[in-house]
């Protein structure tokens, strides 16, 4: 009976591929993201907070991100496709700053972490995965000074994370399911540094440690009568790794082209994905077999790049990304069909008057199609798109 409930549980867990979420200010996602350069917007808090260490005074930011994602799973055979159920999410994200002669403080509050993937009741892989979300809250508050050309950051990080998990279980002749809903927090370090060498052009690196996400909750079973007893409603626990990320960017603003000007923002990022080497979810119940999920994820690297045009009181942007996935096509599953992304972005901004401006950008993301070779996964291939949208306000008296 142990070993029957053992492979009914074992088949798969939800693992969010790579879930990191690149855009969090309407202004910064409008260059394809690249904003770790960027001085003259409140979404330093959050890019780069020793930019903002250039006694300018109070900074506001706040964007709503609006972001469809659509994914599509085919058998390798040809015999089925199925796409997954997309649904609008709205991560949200407000800087504060205040800056002063040499020095400056502020916070930022976003979901630097987050997925989510919704399959339908009845299709092919219910018994790996039917749902899981996932989203990590972050408040990074932050000091800054300013050493000549140099600006430099420290601060902090608390993260508050929610998984939630849903799949059925295959029983032979019957079918049960188990939701499984935990949360918990983690706390790491961040620095930053600025560096303008003259008006035209500054270089700027952020690094913020990893943690890990320690999650308690409970699972709820549905199960026939023979295995109930051995799978009843119990808390589980788990545990998430959230990876470092380097990024280092660069801005440009080439001539002397006065108030109507091109300027070129760059980024490049790493993120240790490699921490995420298992994912264990232990049951209180020493009956109930725990779950042991092989991740074996991969460092990766993301580059961005965009343009901005400043004409009168109209800004105008673009941009563009490409980001590796970390999960190997080994450890590929219909509960985390990650993929390789290129993403092409527009954006645009409207200053309303001296301290107001009002940010937006639309946004288009191909989630590259990869093949399975996971031998305890369902055999398919995953690919899909994103559409995103944001606006924003940012207030600087």
């Amino acid at each position: 009976m142990k070993r029957a409930i053992a492979l009914v549980l074992f088949s798969s867990t939800a693992h969010a591929g790579g879930f990191a979420v690149t855009q969090q200010t309407a202004a910064s996602a409008g260059t394809g993201g690249a904003g770790v350069a960027r001085d003259d917007d409140p979404g330093a808090a959050w890019h780069d907070p020793a930019a903002l260490a250039d006694g300018r005074g109070l900074r506001i930011g706040v964007s709503l991100i609006f972001a469809r994602p659509s994914i599509e799973a085919r058998a390798l055979d040809g015999s089925w496709s199925q796409d997954t159920e997309a649904t609008w999410a709205t991560p949200p994200h407000l800087d504060v700053s205040y800056a002063q002669g040499r020095w400056a403080a502020g916070i930022s509050l976003g979901i630097p972490f987050g997925s989510g993937v919704t399959w339908p009741t009845e299709w092919a892989g219910r018994h790996e995965i039917v749902a899981s979300d996932l989203k990590v809250l972050r408040a990074a508050p932050f000091v800054a000074m300013r050493f000549g050309k140099l600006r430099i950051s420290v601060g902090a990080h608390a993260d508050f994370g929610r998984l939630q998990l849903r799949r059925d279980l295959d029983f032979i002749d019957m079918e049960g399911d188990v939701a499984i809903d935990m949360d918990g927090r983690a706390f790491g370090f961040d620095a930053s540094a600025y560096y303008q060498p003259r008006p035209d052009l500054a270089f700027a690196a952020m690094f913020r440690s990893g943690s890990t996400l320690t999650l308690d909750g409970g699972a709820n079973f549905t199960a026939p009568d023979a295995f109930a007893a051995k799978i009843p409603d119990q808390a589980a626990t788990s545990a998430i790794a959230l990876p470092a990320q380097l990024s280092i960017g660069a801005r440009y603003t080439p001539g002397n082209q006065g108030r109507n000007r091109y300027t070129v923002l760059s980024d490049v990022e790493w993120t240790r994905w490699s921490t995420n080497r298992t994912l264990v979810v232990d049951f209180a119940e020493m009956g109930t077999p725990d779950v042991v999920q092989q991740q074996q994820w991969r460092n990766t690297l993301s580059a961005r790049i965009g343009g901005e045009y400043a004409w009168q009181r109209l800004t105008l942007r673009h941009g563009t990304y490409v980001e590796q996935s970390p999960a190997t096509a080994e450890q590929l599953a219909p509960s985390s069909p990650d993929a390789n992304r290129l993403g092409l972005v527009a954006g645009a901004s409207w200053k309303v008057n001296r301290s107001l401006r009002i940010d937006g950008f639309v946004e288009q993301m191909f989630l590259l199609r990869r093949e399975s070779e996971s031998t305890e996964a369902l055999p398919a291939s995953y690919g899909g798109r994103a559409t995103l949208a944001g606006i924003g306000l940012a207030w600087m008296p």
